[in-house]
């Protein structure tokens, strides 16, 4: 979390992170993992409720294991 310890102005820019460091359900369908979402409609399609979410999920987890 963040604490402001001043008033943030209107259109003020208070972080910025590079477009490449955003984890997206873009960047999780296209990676190493590609092929656990096709074999896995089940868990991690789109007509799934918490598909996208699942897919983040195990996107980060496998990026955390990478180190």
């Amino acid at each position: 979390g963040m604490l402001v310890t001043e008033d943030i102005g209107k259109e003020e820019v208070i972080v910025k992170v590079p477009g490449r460091e955003i984890i997206t359900t873009k960047k999780a369908f296209y990676s190493e993992l590609k092929q656990i979402w096709f074999d896995h409609p089940d868990t991690f399609g789109k007509h799934v409720a918490d598909g996208e979410d699942n897919m983040l999920h195990a996107f980060i987890l496998y990026e955390i294991q990478k180190g």
